[in-house]
């Protein structure tokens, strides 16, 4: 059987590991971005269900990216968001929001809030590649500086 999702781009042999947070309550989306990363060697990712589960991870875990569905059983996504920016040791990650609205209005309005990029559902794997390459050199960029 054709295994539908392309091999990421390998990039460098990564000199150290990098922490992935998944705040998604879909069991089907969460397989399908476990299964992305699982191909990318240096990544970890953790998966919370639920936001108020999400928030107790970013701060225990202090993730180097956190990827974060805006519509989630508990918590709205912006109401994750509002709560890591304000926070002293999550403020600084970057978070990339995962969703399946794709009204022009509420990406302008989620990336102008500073969400690090907006990616709808479901989403091109180029552009999830490209997305987290960007928000891993900001995190490692964060790190040294």
């Amino acid at each position: 059987m054709h295994d539908p999702t392309p091999d990421p781009p390998l990039p460098e042999a990564p000199a150290r590991r990098f922490d992935l947070l998944y705040v998604e309550d879909n069991a089907a989306n969460l397989a399908l971005v476990e299964q992305l990363i699982a191909r990318r060697p240096g990544l970890r990712l953790f998966s919370a269900a639920n936001g108020q589960r999400g928030l107790e991870m970013a701060r225990s875990h202090r993730p180097d990216v956190i990827l974060l569905d805006i519509q989630l059983p508990d918590l709205g996504g912006g109401q994750i968001f509002t709560v890591l920016h304000g926070g002293a040791s999550t403020s600084r990650i970057p978070v990339i929001a995962l969703s399946s609205n794709a009204h022009p209005r509420q990406i302008e309005k989620s990336l102008d809030a500073g969400f690090f990029r907006y990616l709808t559902k479901p989403f091109q794997f180029d552009d999830f590649w490209a997305a987290l390459d960007a928000a891993l050199l900001f995190a490692e960029r964060n790190r040294r500086g």
